[in-house]
């Protein structure tokens, strides 16, 4: 029996098994394959959405049902002092008096949602939650989970950073939230996480305080056999994002502390780091073929090792080099794409120092990222600043690290006629490295890499020009200016220099990119320019543009003219 594609078999519930059901695609182009994608995901969020609400509604029946049954049973009321004061008993003991009448309504909703589903339990209270704060909490919100603007992944983000909010608050955030997904295309989990906390800062800085100490609250660490990885064993928990962040850097500085030619990956290495660190070393041991020598052959009649070195053994190459592409901000001059007309953001790294006694301490030193506004710092405002890799973090957090951070502080504003930092861009555009003024321009008016949906840290990945640069005469081809520069993870890097992918950029710092089917994505809907306003550029003059505000300035010119006439031709009576 042959069955057309999506029709249920009329003797069970699931479609015949046979080829026939795929079909209707094995003949699509790659761009109708696309498409197919793309219409079955929207398809998917709409779907995944009725059913939340299915699973919020049965839970509400179930509750209604469980309060019926109670009532019967138990009408709650005391039928003398006694009764009442065994009651008062059963309470102070932390007894549930209704315990008796069995699992209430939302426990049987989970097991009957999630029997149907095929569900463990954890899940289906986590389907049922979700349905309640579609219906009630982010109602808005989850409207553009039904007309498949987000997934069912971005509105639970959207739901969990938003759990700490009022209730009094939360139909603000709800609006505004809403209001942002539709007026931006789709993006990355990590842009749409960092939209989300800046619109919880901005109209409930409460709940971030409740959110900060919860999360305190809230750490721990397990370690357990790994179920699908015999003979390993997962570590996973919670901590917060600060202490996260200098874990985080600690083991990828021990990594990149050995010597090149060790053959460990990059993974590999953290993992020792870590275990280094159980074990109370403060640095990882290298295993390149100068630290650890192989071992000597052995002769096969007399079994005495034998020495096979020939030659000198070559010297050691510097410890601490990396090849992570990690930029460390230091101060510096004015570069290409800064301009010199008011002071906007700061970026800092922060770093661990050494305790050691030692004068040549060969510890390495952790490093990561903070972007923040210079007003923040200087206690004029208190805007969240971007930890890179780990979202936002609150002023008072951030104004403490930047205590003992490198500073490097990037001076933005309107750009008016050229002045001397235009020269010096100018001139430092026909050179292939950016600066690093310039590199922590780019990298903070971005939150990670601006492939569409990659989440990389923005601080770990390359610098790519737009219009490629001409190393026989960089006079003729790309400038290495903030208008052509993007930060590209390694592999999407690749992919769009060796690849289909066409890319371009446009004087709004708007990233493009077109797919070899002819697709064409947004890379950077949300960026560091929408987090620190100051980062913001005003594009060059455009003669239309120009235009229209020449006539808006005659009108209002001419108003002003006749307003000021007649009321020198109709003075007051008194």
């Amino acid at each position: 029996m042959a069955f057309e594609f999506g029709t249920i078999d009329p003797a069970g519930e699931y479609p015949d098994p046979g080829f026939d059901v795929f079909e209707p695609l094995a003949g699509l182009s790659p761009e109708a394959l696309i498409d197919t994608a793309r219409y079955s995901a929207s398809m998917n969020a709409v779907n995944t959405c009725r059913m939340a609400i299915a699973a919020s509604l049965l839970h509400d029946h179930r509750e209604e049902d469980y309060q019926l049954r109670r009532s019967q049973l138990h009408s709650g009321q005391a039928e003398s002092v006694d009764d009442l004061m065994a009651m008062t008993a059963e309470v102070l003991a932390g007894r549930d008096p209704y315990e008796e009448f069995g699992p209430n309504g939302f426990e049987q909703a989970t097991a009957e949602f999630g029997a149907a589903m095929k569900m463990n339990p954890g899940q289906a209270r986590d389907m049922i939650r979700t349905g309640d704060a579609m219906r009630y909490r982010l109602p808005l919100t989850g409207s553009t989970l039904a007309c498949s603007r987000i997934d069912m992944s971005r509105f639970q983000i959207a739901m969990k950073h938003t759990d700490f909010v009022d209730d009094a608050t939360m139909p603000t955030v709800d609006a505004a939230l809403a209001e942002a997904i539709l007026a931006r295309d789709p993006m990355s989990t990590t842009r749409f996480t960092t939209m989300v906390d800046q619109i919880v800062h901005t109209h409930a800085p409460d709940a971030v305080k409740r959110r900060n100490e919860h999360a305190a609250r809230d750490r721990g660490l397990t370690i357990r056999p790994d179920r699908h990885q015999p003979g390993q064993s997962r570590i996973a928990g919670h901590v917060p994002n600060i202490d996260a962040a200098a874990l985080n850097a600690r083991l990828t500085a021990m990594a990149t502390g050995v010597h090149k030619r060790d053959g460990r990956t990059m993974s590999q290495r953290r993992a020792d780091a870590l275990l280094a660190l159980a074990h109370g070393r403060q640095e990882l041991d290298c295993q390149c073929r100068d630290c650890v020598p192989e071992p000597l052959a052995h002769d096969l009649d007399t079994g005495a090792p034998v020495d096979t070195t020939v030659g000198d053994v070559p010297e050691t190459e510097p410890v601490g080099e990396s090849d992570t592409g990690a930029t460390v901000v230091e101060p510096a001059a004015t570069d290409a794409g800064v301009t010199d007309s008011g002071t906007a953001a700061a970026t800092g790294t922060t770093s661990e120092k050494c305790t050691c006694s030692c004068s040549t301490c060969r510890a390495p030193r952790p490093t990561y990222h903070i972007i923040a506004n210079l007003t923040t710092l200087q206690g004029l405002d208190d805007d969240p600043g971007m930890l890179d890799g780990h979202g936002l973090i609150g002023a008072h957090t951030m104004r403490r690290l930047f205590v003992d951070a490198i500073h490097s502080f990037i001076t933005t504003g309107v750009r008016t006629e050229p002045s001397e930092a235009d020269v010096q861009a100018a001139a430092a555009g026909s050179t292939y490295v950016p600066s690093k003024k310039l590199q922590a321009l780019v990298r903070a008016g971005e939150l990670c890499c601006t492939f569409p949906g990659c989440n990389q840290p923005v601080w770990t990945v390359d610098l790519d020009h737009t219009h490629p640069f001409d190393h026989t005469n960089p006079a003729r081809g790309g400038k290495t200016l903030q208008s052509n520069l993007k930060p590209l993870c390694r592999f999407h890097h690749r992919i769009k220099t060796f690849g289909a992918w066409r890319d371009s950029q446009d004087e709004y710092m708007s990233i493009w990119f077109e797919a070899p089917t002819g697709h064409v994505y947004l890379g950077n809907p949300y960026t560091g320019r929408d987090l620190f306003s100051s980062l913001k550029t005003q594009p060059p003059d455009h003669p239309a543009r120009r235009r229209l505000d020449d006539e808006r300035a005659a009108r209002t010119d001419t108003h002003r003219r006749q307003q000021d006439d007649w009321d020198r031709k109709n003075p007051p009576t008194f």
